[in-house]
């Protein structure tokens, strides 16, 4: 069998694999992909956010990939590509809730992201975008293979997979791979690079699909006479947030009326969903009868994707020792994985296609070595922040106000992202490479432990409000902890661009 030499070999066809095939194909790079599955297939990680897009938007722009530009705003998206389902996402929204007790509504939070639906963010429905992306990738001239069954080989000397798809054998040989497997991390296991994931804060665990009768937020806050006019958007058209005692649910609306839902469930619960002997759905039913709000939404509702029903996964929490090498890298999702709060996964997976499309295309192979070594830290240490980040909500439940709190430090890192200049040159996700801000994070967490060691002691939450809202104060652009706003964020749009 001949074995075709390629310059990139990429493991995984998701979004990210894809994207960065395309980036490299385009650009005059030849470009094997290859994935054990087919697409379409479903996926969660499917909101995307003002950072995201506008990666995306430095990506297309630079690269020569102006058929993306549309994927980078709702209106857009929505004229030129109406067949690839998606949901307006113009904020996020948070709702908290306690056991067997009624809804009140005071607490919200909700924090505009957008200043209109046309130009917002949007939720993806991944089986539709991920396919959409692997098919223009190949347009680009990336050569593709799915539902695969291959074998890899090599490392010093360059690389190898072979197999066979289709009932056709094949065969690629390149310098260079990328892992963008995700989860199956397959070149870090083939490395042998061990996972660290006990150094992670964070322990949660997550049931979820996509169901559909799911009545909006809006409606059922009306149902209950909570008044709506405060909201600074439709708090449906968001990442929805419902906040629970020891953990949360998220309720991404797509534009076809489906909801993509999922239950996050932090530290000892944890084991009693994954001991279970009771079905999935039982277990749903479990987790949200002690909470009316949020149990009378999926009353009458279905689970329309995927076909198995309800998924359930082990602790989600991951990390890599290393996440790349002189002649291999790994995207965001294979190198580790925290939580879906904050949305920060695609962001994060555009910014690592966005820093390797940089050293692939721009450096000869042996000059690579000390910006894959950056690549590694880099990565690693944003993994490591959005870990504190999370695990820090975690942490101050039971209670909205807390978590609310602790928000603010993930809003002051993303806004003042979104607020700076937007170049062509790749930077560090969030804060991660900002030592003032690490240091701060580091100290709010203390103080937050303080908080919660007084037992939540009014004046100790009032304390470290009045501390908090001084210390974000260098990142903080956009009004964040004004008490004058009672939870309803409009300034926090990001700038149109």
């Amino acid at each position: 069998m001949t074995r075709l030499h390629v310059d990139v070999l990429v493991l995984g066809a998701g979004f990210g694999g894809s994207l960065l095939s395309a980036v490299l194909a385009k650009n005059g790079k030849r470009v094997a992909v290859v994935d054990r599955g087919v697409h379409p297939r479903f996926a969660i990680g499917e909101s995307s956010t003002p950072l995201a897009d506008a990666i995306l938007k430095q990506i297309a722009t630079r690269y020569g990939l102006q058929e993306l530009l549309p994927l980078t705003q709702y209106g857009s998206w929505k004229r030129c590509y109406s067949q690839l389902r998606c949901g307006v996402k113009t904020g996020f929204s948070y709702f908290g809730h306690r056991a067997g007790a009624a809804f009140v509504p005071r607490d919200q939070l909700l924090v505009a992201a957008s200043n209109s639906a046309m130009k917002s963010d949007t939720h993806w429905l991944r089986s539709d975008v991920d396919l959409f992306l692997c098919e223009y990738a190949a347009k680009q001239g990336a050569s593709i293979v799915q539902g695969a069954d291959y074998f890899l080989s090599g490392f010093n000397e360059g690389w190898c997979v072979e197999g066979s798809a289709e009932g056709r054998e094949f065969a690629f040989v390149s310098e260079f791979i990328v892992d963008a497997t995700g989860g199956a991390g397959e070149v870090l296991r083939h490395l042998g690079v061990a996972e660290n994931s006990d150094a992670l804060k964070t322990n949660s665990t997550a049931l979820f699909a996509h169901f559909d009768g799911v009545p909006t937020v809006a409606a059922t806050l009306a149902e209950r006479g909570v008044d709506l006019q405060p909201h600074p958007f439709n708090c449906d058209a968001a990442a929805v947030h419902h906040v629970l005692e020891d953990g949360w649910m998220w309720q991404l609306r797509f534009d076809d009326d489906t909801v993509s839902a999922g239950i996050l469930v932090n530290g000892d619960s944890c084991t009693a969903i994954r001991q279970s002997e009771k079905s999935l759905q039982a277990v749903w039913d479990d987790r949200l009868k002690p909470y009316a709000f949020v149990a009378s939404q999926f009353t009458n509702a279905s689970v329309v994707r995927p076909q198995s029903g309800l998924q359930q996964t082990g602790r989600l929490q991951r990390i890599c020792e290393r996440a790349a090498g002189n002649n291999w890298a790994a995207l965001a999702n294979a190198a580790g994985f925290v939580d879906p709060l904050h949305s920060t996964g695609i962001a994060h997976t555009m910014s690592c296609v966005q820093r390797l499309a940089a050293i692939l295309l721009n450096e000869a192979a042996k000059p690579r070595t000390e910006s894959l070594r950056r690549y590694s830290d880099d990565l690693l240490s944003e993994i490591r922040l959005v870990d504190e980040m999370v695990e820090g909500c975690y942490a101050a439940l039971p209670g909205f106000r807390l978590w609310s709190d602790w928000c603010m430090l993930y809003f002051a890192a993303v806004t003042s992202a979104e607020q700076s200049p937007v170049g062509n040159e790749p930077t560090s996700f969030l804060r991660a490479s900002d030592s003032r801000f690490r240091s701060m994070l580091a100290e709010a967490r203390q103080r937050l432990q303080r908080v919660i060691d007084l037992d939540r002691d009014e004046r100790a939450i009032s304390g470290f409000e009045e501390w908090l809202r001084a210390a974000i104060g260098p990142w903080n652009h956009v009004g964040l902890m004004d008490d004058s706003v009672n939870g309803m964020y409009r300034s926090t749009a990001a700038p149109d661009r």
